[in-house]
């Protein structure tokens, strides 16, 4: 049985967390993502970074811990 996965590349932190909360709007779906970053131990960090965007391994780690979107 083939599995599909979501590809490790940079995302920009709003359309990932879109990914994980498609159904929400763009500034909604990030405040979201970035609660569920700061409750994990793991991913608090990733949570305040200057950058808006997350490297393939910030993104793989974020998969690791939350499960792909």
């Amino acid at each position: 049985m083939e599995t599909t996965r979501t590809l490790v590349r940079t995302f920009g932190r709003s359309e990932l967390a879109q990914l994980y909360f498609p159904q929400m709007q763009q500034k909604s779906a990030w405040q979201k993502l970035k609660s569920w970053l700061i409750i994990n131990p793991r991913l608090r960090a990733l949570s305040s970074l200057p950058r808006r965007t997350f490297t393939p391994a910030e993104v793989a780690l974020i998969y690791e811990e939350l499960g792909e979107p």
